[in-house]
Protein backbone atom coordinates (compact mmCIF):
# COMPACT_ATOMS: atom_id res chain seq x y z
CA UNK A 1 0.00 0.00 0.00
CA UNK A 2 1.28 3.46 -0.83
CA UNK A 3 0.31 6.85 0.33
CA UNK A 4 -1.40 7.44 -2.94
CA UNK A 5 -4.15 5.24 -1.68
CA UNK A 6 -5.33 8.02 0.51
CA UNK A 7 -7.49 10.31 -1.56
CA UNK A 8 -7.84 14.07 -1.35
CA UNK A 9 -9.13 15.29 1.99
CA UNK A 10 -8.47 11.91 3.62
CA UNK A 11 -6.11 10.31 6.08
CA UNK A 12 -4.36 6.97 5.86
CA UNK A 13 -5.62 4.23 8.23
CA UNK A 14 -4.58 4.88 11.82
CA UNK A 15 -3.53 8.48 11.14
CA UNK A 16 -5.93 9.96 13.71
CA UNK A 17 -4.14 8.08 16.47
CA UNK A 18 -0.84 9.62 15.36
CA UNK A 19 -1.79 13.17 16.27
CA UNK A 20 -1.89 12.89 20.12
CA UNK A 21 1.63 11.41 20.12
CA UNK A 22 3.04 14.05 17.77
CA UNK A 23 1.29 16.91 19.59
CA UNK A 24 2.64 15.82 22.97
CA UNK A 25 6.17 15.56 21.58
CA UNK A 26 5.93 18.95 19.81
CA UNK A 27 4.61 20.57 23.00
CA UNK A 28 7.74 19.50 24.87
CA UNK A 29 10.27 21.10 22.48
CA UNK A 30 9.54 24.83 23.11
CA UNK A 31 8.91 23.98 26.77
CA UNK A 32 12.50 22.82 27.09
CA UNK A 33 13.69 26.29 26.03
CA UNK A 34 11.27 28.43 28.05
CA UNK A 35 11.48 26.16 31.09
CA UNK A 36 15.25 26.38 31.20
CA UNK A 37 15.20 30.16 30.75
CA UNK A 38 12.74 30.60 33.61
CA UNK A 39 14.67 28.29 35.96
CA UNK A 40 18.18 29.66 35.30
CA UNK A 41 18.15 31.65 38.52
CA UNK A 42 17.27 28.57 40.56
CA UNK A 43 19.92 26.54 38.69
CA UNK A 44 22.54 29.16 39.62
CA UNK A 45 21.46 29.06 43.28
CA UNK A 46 21.83 25.27 43.31
CA UNK A 47 24.93 24.68 41.17
CA UNK A 48 26.65 28.00 41.80
CA UNK A 49 27.08 31.11 39.72
CA UNK A 50 28.84 30.49 36.41
CA UNK A 51 28.03 32.79 33.49
CA UNK A 52 29.54 30.36 30.99
CA UNK A 53 27.82 27.34 32.49
CA UNK A 54 24.47 29.10 32.62
CA UNK A 55 24.82 30.37 29.05
CA UNK A 56 25.49 26.91 27.66
CA UNK A 57 22.48 25.41 29.41
CA UNK A 58 20.50 27.35 26.80
CA UNK A 59 23.02 27.71 23.97
CA UNK A 60 24.00 24.04 23.96
CA UNK A 61 20.41 22.94 23.41
CA UNK A 62 19.83 25.51 20.67
CA UNK A 63 23.09 24.64 18.91
CA UNK A 64 22.52 20.90 18.58
CA UNK A 65 18.86 21.53 17.78
CA UNK A 66 19.85 23.77 14.86
CA UNK A 67 22.54 21.36 13.63
CA UNK A 68 20.40 18.24 13.80
CA UNK A 69 17.07 19.17 12.20
CA UNK A 70 18.22 18.82 8.58
CA UNK A 71 20.24 15.70 9.39
CA UNK A 72 17.32 14.02 11.16
CA UNK A 73 14.91 14.89 8.36
CA UNK A 74 17.10 13.30 5.69
CA UNK A 75 17.97 10.31 7.86
CA UNK A 76 14.25 9.72 8.45
CA UNK A 77 13.63 9.45 4.70
CA UNK A 78 16.22 6.65 4.60
CA UNK A 79 15.78 4.61 7.81
CA UNK A 80 12.04 5.23 8.24
CA UNK A 81 10.27 8.08 10.00
CA UNK A 82 8.96 6.13 12.95
CA UNK A 83 12.46 4.77 13.67
CA UNK A 84 13.97 8.26 13.43
CA UNK A 85 11.24 9.76 15.63
CA UNK A 86 11.62 7.04 18.26
CA UNK A 87 15.40 7.50 18.28
CA UNK A 88 14.93 11.26 18.67
CA UNK A 89 12.45 10.85 21.53
CA UNK A 90 14.80 8.46 23.34
CA UNK A 91 17.72 10.87 22.83
CA UNK A 92 15.65 13.83 24.03
CA UNK A 93 14.47 11.78 27.01
CA UNK A 94 18.02 10.70 27.89
CA UNK A 95 19.14 14.34 27.88
CA UNK A 96 16.22 15.33 30.11
CA UNK A 97 16.89 12.43 32.50
CA UNK A 98 20.57 13.37 32.87
CA UNK A 99 19.58 17.03 33.35
CA UNK A 100 17.24 15.93 36.13
CA UNK A 101 20.07 14.42 38.17
CA UNK A 102 22.97 16.69 37.13
CA UNK A 103 25.07 18.01 40.01
CA UNK A 104 27.42 20.31 38.09
CA UNK A 105 27.41 22.49 34.98
CA UNK A 106 29.58 20.13 32.94
CA UNK A 107 27.03 17.35 33.28
CA UNK A 108 24.04 19.66 32.79
CA UNK A 109 25.50 21.37 29.72
CA UNK A 110 26.40 18.00 28.19
CA UNK A 111 22.89 16.74 28.84
CA UNK A 112 21.42 19.79 27.16
CA UNK A 113 23.55 19.10 24.06
CA UNK A 114 22.06 15.59 23.95
CA UNK A 115 18.52 16.88 24.51
CA UNK A 116 18.84 19.42 21.68
CA UNK A 117 19.94 16.72 19.26
CA UNK A 118 16.85 14.69 20.10
CA UNK A 119 14.54 17.69 19.91
CA UNK A 120 15.68 18.27 16.32
CA UNK A 121 14.21 14.89 15.38
CA UNK A 122 10.91 15.62 17.12
CA UNK A 123 10.34 18.85 15.19
CA UNK A 124 11.50 17.79 11.72
CA UNK A 125 10.40 14.16 11.69
CA UNK A 126 7.14 14.88 13.53
CA UNK A 127 5.95 17.30 10.85
CA UNK A 128 7.05 14.88 8.10
CA UNK A 129 4.95 12.13 9.70
CA UNK A 130 1.91 14.41 9.72
CA UNK A 131 2.56 15.46 6.11
CA UNK A 132 2.67 11.86 4.86
CA UNK A 133 -0.39 10.66 6.79
CA UNK A 134 -2.95 13.35 5.95
CA UNK A 135 -4.30 14.77 2.72
CA UNK A 136 -6.20 17.87 1.65
CA UNK A 137 -8.34 19.58 4.28
CA UNK A 138 -7.36 17.11 6.98
CA UNK A 139 -3.69 17.88 6.47
CA UNK A 140 -4.45 21.60 6.68
CA UNK A 141 -6.31 21.06 9.96
CA UNK A 142 -3.56 18.80 11.30
CA UNK A 143 -0.85 21.41 10.70
CA UNK A 144 -3.09 24.12 12.14
CA UNK A 145 -3.38 22.01 15.29
CA UNK A 146 0.41 21.59 15.39
CA UNK A 147 0.78 25.37 15.23
CA UNK A 148 -1.73 25.86 18.05
CA UNK A 149 -0.01 23.35 20.32
CA UNK A 150 3.37 24.99 19.69
CA UNK A 151 1.65 28.30 20.50
CA UNK A 152 0.23 26.82 23.70
CA UNK A 153 3.71 25.78 24.80
CA UNK A 154 5.10 29.18 23.84
CA UNK A 155 2.33 31.14 25.59
CA UNK A 156 1.98 29.22 28.84
CA UNK A 157 5.25 27.29 29.04
CA UNK A 158 7.09 30.00 31.01
CA UNK A 159 4.23 30.28 33.51
CA UNK A 160 3.96 26.50 33.93
CA UNK A 161 7.70 26.04 34.36
CA UNK A 162 7.84 28.98 36.77
CA UNK A 163 5.21 27.31 38.95
CA UNK A 164 7.06 23.99 38.81
CA UNK A 165 10.29 25.73 39.81
CA UNK A 166 8.59 27.47 42.74
CA UNK A 167 6.99 24.20 43.85
CA UNK A 168 10.03 21.94 43.89
CA UNK A 169 12.98 23.60 42.16
CA UNK A 170 14.43 23.53 38.67
CA UNK A 171 14.76 19.74 38.52
CA UNK A 172 10.99 19.34 38.39
CA UNK A 173 10.99 21.19 35.05
CA UNK A 174 13.14 18.45 33.50
CA UNK A 175 11.15 15.78 35.33
CA UNK A 176 7.95 17.09 33.73
CA UNK A 177 9.59 17.06 30.29
CA UNK A 178 10.76 13.49 30.88
CA UNK A 179 7.24 12.34 31.74
CA UNK A 180 5.88 13.91 28.53
CA UNK A 181 8.56 12.19 26.45
CA UNK A 182 8.00 8.80 28.11
CA UNK A 183 4.28 9.07 27.30
CA UNK A 184 5.13 9.98 23.69
CA UNK A 185 7.45 6.95 23.45
CA UNK A 186 4.64 4.76 24.78
CA UNK A 187 2.53 5.87 21.83
CA UNK A 188 5.14 5.03 19.20
CA UNK A 189 3.49 1.70 18.23
CA UNK A 190 0.65 3.86 16.86
CA UNK A 191 3.15 5.77 14.71
CA UNK A 192 4.65 2.50 13.47
CA UNK A 193 1.26 1.12 12.39
CA UNK A 194 0.38 4.37 10.62
CA UNK A 195 3.77 4.32 8.86
CA UNK A 196 3.19 0.95 7.18
CA UNK A 197 2.13 2.72 3.97
CA UNK A 198 5.31 4.79 3.73
CA UNK A 199 8.31 3.96 1.60
CA UNK A 200 11.91 4.70 2.39
CA UNK A 201 14.80 5.44 0.08
CA UNK A 202 17.26 2.58 -0.40
CA UNK A 203 20.33 4.85 -0.27
CA UNK A 204 23.15 5.56 2.15
CA UNK A 205 23.20 8.39 4.63
CA UNK A 206 25.36 11.30 3.46
CA UNK A 207 27.78 11.29 6.41
CA UNK A 208 30.24 13.73 4.80
CA UNK A 209 27.43 16.19 4.08
CA UNK A 210 26.15 15.89 7.65
CA UNK A 211 29.61 16.59 9.09
CA UNK A 212 30.10 19.63 6.85
CA UNK A 213 26.65 21.02 7.64
CA UNK A 214 26.96 20.53 11.40
CA UNK A 215 30.46 22.01 11.40
CA UNK A 216 29.38 25.02 9.38
CA UNK A 217 26.31 25.64 11.55
CA UNK A 218 28.34 25.33 14.76
CA UNK A 219 30.93 27.83 13.50
CA UNK A 220 28.37 30.37 12.24
CA UNK A 221 26.11 30.23 15.32
CA UNK A 222 29.13 30.18 17.61
CA UNK A 223 30.51 33.18 15.73
CA UNK A 224 27.23 35.05 16.24
CA UNK A 225 27.43 34.40 19.97
CA UNK A 226 31.04 35.63 20.03
CA UNK A 227 30.19 38.65 17.88
CA UNK A 228 27.46 39.79 20.24
CA UNK A 229 29.96 39.65 23.12
CA UNK A 230 33.28 40.71 21.59
CA UNK A 231 32.09 42.94 18.73
CA UNK A 232 31.32 42.34 15.07
CA UNK A 233 34.82 43.36 14.00
CA UNK A 234 36.57 41.01 16.45
CA UNK A 235 38.92 38.32 15.15
CA UNK A 236 37.01 35.38 16.75
CA UNK A 237 33.75 36.43 15.09
CA UNK A 238 35.33 37.04 11.69
CA UNK A 239 37.31 33.78 11.80
CA UNK A 240 34.31 31.66 12.78
CA UNK A 241 32.11 33.33 10.16
CA UNK A 242 34.59 32.99 7.28
CA UNK A 243 35.40 29.35 8.06
CA UNK A 244 31.72 28.56 8.63
CA UNK A 245 30.69 30.10 5.31
CA UNK A 246 33.50 28.20 3.58
CA UNK A 247 32.14 24.97 5.08
CA UNK A 248 28.67 25.86 3.80
CA UNK A 249 30.21 26.31 0.36
CA UNK A 250 31.83 22.88 0.59
CA UNK A 251 28.51 21.48 1.77
CA UNK A 252 26.71 22.91 -1.27
CA UNK A 253 29.35 21.44 -3.58
CA UNK A 254 29.06 18.08 -1.83
CA UNK A 255 25.28 18.04 -2.17
CA UNK A 256 25.47 18.88 -5.88
CA UNK A 257 27.70 15.85 -6.52
CA UNK A 258 26.62 13.29 -3.92
CA UNK A 259 24.51 10.36 -5.18
CA UNK A 260 22.26 10.57 -2.10
CA UNK A 261 22.54 14.16 -0.82
CA UNK A 262 21.53 15.29 2.65
CA UNK A 263 19.75 18.24 1.02
CA UNK A 264 18.34 18.04 -2.50
CA UNK A 265 19.27 21.24 -4.33
CA UNK A 266 16.41 20.52 -6.72
CA UNK A 267 14.01 21.27 -3.89
CA UNK A 268 15.71 24.60 -3.15
CA UNK A 269 15.35 25.56 -6.82
CA UNK A 270 11.58 25.40 -6.38
CA UNK A 271 10.59 29.07 -6.13
CA UNK A 272 7.37 28.31 -4.31
CA UNK A 273 9.06 26.10 -1.69
CA UNK A 274 11.74 28.75 -1.11
CA UNK A 275 9.18 31.55 -0.96
CA UNK A 276 7.07 29.75 1.64
CA UNK A 277 10.19 28.93 3.67
CA UNK A 278 11.15 32.63 3.76
CA UNK A 279 7.91 33.39 5.62
CA UNK A 280 9.57 31.66 8.57
CA UNK A 281 12.45 34.15 8.41
CA UNK A 282 9.99 37.06 8.46
CA UNK A 283 8.54 35.64 11.68
CA UNK A 284 12.03 35.37 13.18
CA UNK A 285 12.85 39.04 12.59
CA UNK A 286 9.51 40.21 14.00
CA UNK A 287 7.80 37.88 16.46
CA UNK A 288 10.94 36.19 17.80
CA UNK A 289 12.73 39.49 18.34
CA UNK A 290 9.66 40.85 20.13
CA UNK A 291 9.53 37.79 22.43
CA UNK A 292 13.26 38.12 23.15
CA UNK A 293 13.49 41.86 23.81
CA UNK A 294 10.08 43.07 24.96
CA UNK A 295 10.71 41.68 28.49
CA UNK A 296 14.09 43.45 28.58
CA UNK A 297 12.42 46.67 27.46
CA UNK A 298 9.61 46.38 30.01
CA UNK A 299 11.98 45.68 32.88
CA UNK A 300 14.38 48.46 31.92
CA UNK A 301 11.92 51.18 30.90
CA UNK A 302 9.04 50.50 33.30
CA UNK A 303 10.65 48.55 36.13
CA UNK A 304 8.60 45.40 35.56
CA UNK A 305 9.50 42.25 37.46
CA UNK A 306 10.28 39.12 35.40
CA UNK A 307 6.87 37.73 36.29
CA UNK A 308 5.04 40.91 35.32
CA UNK A 309 6.89 41.23 32.02
CA UNK A 310 6.07 37.59 31.23
CA UNK A 311 2.40 38.25 31.96
CA UNK A 312 2.35 41.34 29.72
CA UNK A 313 3.98 39.31 26.97
CA UNK A 314 0.80 37.22 26.78
CA UNK A 315 -0.73 39.96 24.62
CA UNK A 316 1.80 38.73 22.07
CA UNK A 317 1.66 34.98 22.69
CA UNK A 318 -1.98 34.15 23.45
CA UNK A 319 -3.19 34.98 19.89
CA UNK A 320 -0.85 32.23 18.67
CA UNK A 321 -3.22 29.72 20.27
CA UNK A 322 -6.16 30.73 18.09
CA UNK A 323 -4.72 32.16 14.86
CA UNK A 324 -3.40 28.83 13.46
CA UNK A 325 -6.87 27.31 13.76
CA UNK A 326 -8.38 30.35 12.02
CA UNK A 327 -5.81 30.03 9.22
CA UNK A 328 -6.61 26.34 8.81
CA UNK A 329 -10.34 27.03 8.64
CA UNK A 330 -9.87 29.81 6.09
CA UNK A 331 -7.72 27.57 3.89
CA UNK A 332 -10.23 24.72 4.18
CA UNK A 333 -12.98 27.07 2.99
CA UNK A 334 -11.07 28.01 -0.13
CA UNK A 335 -9.11 31.12 0.85
CA UNK A 336 -5.84 31.01 -1.14
CA UNK A 337 -2.90 30.10 1.06
CA UNK A 338 -0.81 32.79 -0.64
CA UNK A 339 -3.31 35.42 0.53
CA UNK A 340 -3.16 34.16 4.12
CA UNK A 341 0.65 34.16 4.02
CA UNK A 342 0.70 37.69 2.61
CA UNK A 343 -1.63 38.89 5.35
CA UNK A 344 0.59 37.17 7.92
CA UNK A 345 3.67 39.01 6.65
CA UNK A 346 1.81 42.32 6.58
CA UNK A 347 0.47 41.91 10.13
CA UNK A 348 3.91 40.94 11.45
CA UNK A 349 5.63 43.96 9.89
CA UNK A 350 2.91 46.54 10.60
CA UNK A 351 2.29 45.19 14.09
CA UNK A 352 5.95 45.48 15.05
CA UNK A 353 6.14 49.03 13.72
CA UNK A 354 3.07 50.01 15.74
CA UNK A 355 4.49 48.30 18.83
CA UNK A 356 7.65 50.39 18.57
CA UNK A 357 5.74 53.62 17.92
CA UNK A 358 3.31 53.04 20.80
CA UNK A 359 6.08 52.20 23.29
CA UNK A 360 6.64 55.94 23.88
CA UNK A 361 3.09 56.97 24.86
CA UNK A 362 2.67 54.07 27.30
CA UNK A 363 1.93 50.41 27.85
CA UNK A 364 -1.80 50.66 27.20
CA UNK A 365 -1.11 51.62 23.59
CA UNK A 366 1.24 48.65 23.09
CA UNK A 367 -1.34 45.95 23.81
CA UNK A 368 -3.23 46.04 20.49
CA UNK A 369 -0.10 46.14 18.27
CA UNK A 370 1.29 43.17 20.21
CA UNK A 371 -1.92 41.26 19.54
CA UNK A 372 -1.54 42.10 15.82
CA UNK A 373 2.00 40.66 15.79
CA UNK A 374 0.75 37.53 17.56
CA UNK A 375 -2.06 37.04 15.04
CA UNK A 376 0.38 37.51 12.15
CA UNK A 377 2.69 34.87 13.60
CA UNK A 378 -0.15 32.46 14.27
CA UNK A 379 -1.55 32.67 10.74
CA UNK A 380 1.68 31.43 9.19
CA UNK A 381 2.41 28.97 12.00
CA UNK A 382 -0.67 26.94 11.08
CA UNK A 383 0.12 26.70 7.37
CA UNK A 384 3.76 27.23 6.47
CA UNK A 385 5.11 23.72 7.20
CA UNK A 386 2.25 21.89 5.55
CA UNK A 387 2.18 24.10 2.45
CA UNK A 388 5.97 23.94 2.02
CA UNK A 389 6.00 20.15 2.35
CA UNK A 390 3.23 19.96 -0.26
CA UNK A 391 5.86 21.15 -2.77
CA UNK A 392 8.29 18.34 -1.87
CA UNK A 393 8.20 14.74 -3.15
CA UNK A 394 6.74 12.57 -0.41
CA UNK A 395 9.86 10.43 -0.24
CA UNK A 396 11.82 13.61 0.68
CA UNK A 397 9.31 15.00 3.22
CA UNK A 398 11.74 14.49 6.09
CA UNK A 399 14.45 16.42 4.27
CA UNK A 400 12.00 19.23 3.48
CA UNK A 401 10.85 19.45 7.08
CA UNK A 402 14.46 19.46 8.25
CA UNK A 403 15.32 22.36 5.95
CA UNK A 404 12.31 24.42 7.05
CA UNK A 405 13.31 24.05 10.69
CA UNK A 406 16.94 24.81 9.85
CA UNK A 407 15.84 28.11 8.28
CA UNK A 408 13.60 28.76 11.29
CA UNK A 409 16.33 28.21 13.87
CA UNK A 410 19.09 29.84 11.82
CA UNK A 411 17.12 33.02 11.18
CA UNK A 412 16.10 33.18 14.83
CA UNK A 413 19.73 32.89 15.92
CA UNK A 414 20.80 35.62 13.49
CA UNK A 415 17.96 37.94 14.51
CA UNK A 416 18.44 37.54 18.25
CA UNK A 417 22.25 37.78 18.16
CA UNK A 418 22.40 40.71 15.74
CA UNK A 419 19.82 42.86 17.47
CA UNK A 420 20.86 41.76 20.96
CA UNK A 421 24.23 43.37 20.34
CA UNK A 422 22.47 46.48 19.03
CA UNK A 423 20.26 46.64 22.11
CA UNK A 424 23.24 46.33 24.46
CA UNK A 425 25.14 49.12 22.69
CA UNK A 426 22.86 51.86 24.05
CA UNK A 427 24.04 53.60 27.20
CA UNK A 428 22.52 55.93 29.74
CA UNK A 429 19.88 55.30 32.39
CA UNK A 430 18.09 51.96 32.28
CA UNK A 431 14.85 53.55 31.09
CA UNK A 432 16.51 55.68 28.41
CA UNK A 433 18.76 52.90 27.11
CA UNK A 434 15.87 50.43 27.01
CA UNK A 435 13.64 52.82 25.08
CA UNK A 436 16.37 53.67 22.57
CA UNK A 437 17.41 50.04 22.18
CA UNK A 438 13.86 48.83 21.64
CA UNK A 439 13.20 51.57 19.09
CA UNK A 440 16.37 50.60 17.18
CA UNK A 441 15.40 46.93 17.20
CA UNK A 442 11.92 47.81 15.94
CA UNK A 443 13.29 49.80 13.00
CA UNK A 444 15.99 47.28 12.12
CA UNK A 445 13.72 44.25 12.41
CA UNK A 446 11.02 45.92 10.33
CA UNK A 447 13.45 46.70 7.50
CA UNK A 448 14.83 43.16 7.43
CA UNK A 449 11.37 41.59 7.65
CA UNK A 450 9.87 43.84 4.95
CA UNK A 451 12.63 43.00 2.44
CA UNK A 452 12.41 39.28 3.15
CA UNK A 453 8.61 39.45 3.07
CA UNK A 454 8.47 41.06 -0.37
CA UNK A 455 10.96 38.50 -1.67
CA UNK A 456 8.84 35.71 -0.17
CA UNK A 457 5.59 36.90 -1.77
CA UNK A 458 7.23 37.32 -5.20
CA UNK A 459 8.71 33.80 -5.09
CA UNK A 460 5.43 32.24 -3.95
CA UNK A 461 3.43 33.85 -6.72
CA UNK A 462 6.00 33.16 -9.44
CA UNK A 463 6.24 29.58 -8.25
CA UNK A 464 2.48 29.17 -8.32
CA UNK A 465 2.20 30.32 -11.92
CA UNK A 466 5.52 29.07 -13.29
CA UNK A 467 5.94 25.60 -11.75
CA UNK A 468 3.99 22.42 -12.33
CA UNK A 469 1.52 21.56 -9.61
CA UNK A 470 2.04 18.23 -7.86
CA UNK A 471 -0.01 15.33 -9.10
CA UNK A 472 -1.08 14.97 -5.48
CA UNK A 473 -0.20 16.93 -2.34
CA UNK A 474 3.50 16.68 -1.70
CA UNK A 475 4.36 14.92 -4.97
CA UNK A 476 5.09 15.97 -8.52
CA UNK A 477 3.90 13.85 -11.43
CA UNK A 478 7.50 12.76 -11.97
CA UNK A 479 7.84 11.70 -8.35
CA UNK A 480 4.53 9.87 -8.39
CA UNK A 481 5.87 7.72 -11.21
CA UNK A 482 9.32 7.30 -9.72
CA UNK A 483 9.16 4.42 -7.26
CA UNK A 484 12.55 3.01 -8.15
CA UNK A 485 15.13 2.92 -5.40
CA UNK A 486 12.55 2.78 -2.61
CA UNK A 487 11.75 0.09 -0.12
CA UNK A 488 8.87 -0.43 2.30
CA UNK A 489 9.42 0.96 5.76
Amino acid sequence: MTSAAAGPGSAVPGARLVMPVILLAIFTVPLSVSGTAVSLGDIADDLGSSPTGEQWVLNGYNLTFACSTLVWGSVADIIGRWRALLTGLLTFGAGSAISLVATDYLTLDGARLVAGAGAGAVFSVGSAVVSSNFRGERRTRAFALLGSVAGLSLAFGPTLCGLLTEMAGWRLVYGFQLVCLVLACAGMPLIRRAADHERRQAVRIDVAGAVLFCGATTLVLGGLALGSETGWASLPFLLCTVVGLACYGLFAWRESTAPSPLLSLRTLRSRRFSGITLVVAVASFTFTNAVAYLPVFLQGAFGFSPGASGAFLMFLTVPVLVAPLIAGRLAARGTPVDSIMTWSIALLVVGLVLTGVSAGPGLVWMALPMVIVGIGFGLQAGLVDGEALAQVPEKEAGMGAGWINTVRLGSEAIAVSLFGSLFASFVGSAAQASRQGFAAITVGSTLFAAVIGVWSVVLMRRGRHGEARPGEPGRTVEDAQDTAGTAPR
